[in-house]
């Protein structure tokens, strides 16, 4: 066996094996009345026509992407663009344990999210397409004012949250994980800054969007999403956390 022949077994040995290509869930917009009320809005708007990954980014597919990008391994990255929790639970800087592999990517900054999207010819999506998708369950595409749905959800963010794993059922869209045990950035996440003095602080491309200083809600009781406004209102972009992942998504004409 040649040298060359040796080498190349090598590095198929040590490479992953290459995630198979995301789905995305075509989605028809409409309007919709967000939970959140920003001064001078009241919630209603219309979503556009969009497309959404079916699962989370996972473990496997986010390796991948280092490894094709390795400014965005965990030895490499700047400070500025990640905080020193990034990727802290992979067992090396290119290589999450394996049995996490089709976990969902967690401890990943918005700025490495956005790239990954990037890179995928996709975008994070914008917190009202998020919402949109996130009011289905199994059988209605709203289904907001079920006070048992809201019931379940209370405990969102768990190890037994109600759409959690890969095997979990979809939702009316046939999207998975939107209220599993890790929740999600989404592109315009500075956009739910209820306090004007967090606006631009330490970070010039927050500057990029405007932080809404009159936020309240018209719902109180849907806590998923509160839960998630006080989350994602506390981050910064280079910020990780072990529960806080992220999906890509698409515009549609």
């Amino acid at each position: 066996m040649s040298t060359s022949t040796m080498l190349w077994l090598v590095l198929l040995a040590t490479s992953p094996p290459a995630p198979a290509a995301a789905t995305y869930v075509e989605i028809s917009g409409g309007a919709f009345r967000s939970t959140i009320r920003y001064e001078g809005n009241d919630g209603n708007s219309a979503v556009a026509n969009f497309a959404l990954m079916q699962h989370a980014v996972s473990n496997r597919e986010f390796q991948a992407f280092v490894m094709q990008h390795p400014q965005w391994r965990r030895d490499r990255v700047p400070a500025l663009f990640a905080d020193s929790g990034y990727l802290s639970h992979w067992q090396a800087a290119d290589a999450p344990d394996p049995l996490d592999a089709d976990a969902p990517a967690i401890h990943v900054s918005w700025f490495a999210a956005d790239a990954y999207c990037k890179a995928q010819q996709a975008r994070l999506p914008d917190w009202a397409e998020w919402e949109y998708v996130a009011a289905a369950d199994p059988q209605r595409r709203d289904a907001r004012d079920d006070p048992t749905r809201r019931s379940r959800l209370f405990a969102d963010g768990t190890p037994h949250a109600v759409d959690a794993g890969r095997d979990a059922p979809g939702n009316a869209y046939g999207i998975h994980g939107l209220h599993g045990a890790s929740w999600e950035w989404v592109g315009d996440f500075s956009t739910l800054l209820g306090d004007s003095d967090k606006r631009g602080g330490d970070d010039g491309d927050r500057l990029q969007f405007c932080g809404a200083t009159g936020l309240s809600f018209n719902n109180r009781d849907d806590y998923a999403v509160l839960k998630r406004v006080a989350l994602l209102s506390a981050m910064q972009p280079r910020s990780t956390l072990g529960n806080l992942g992220f999906r890509c998504a698409r515009s549609r004409p």
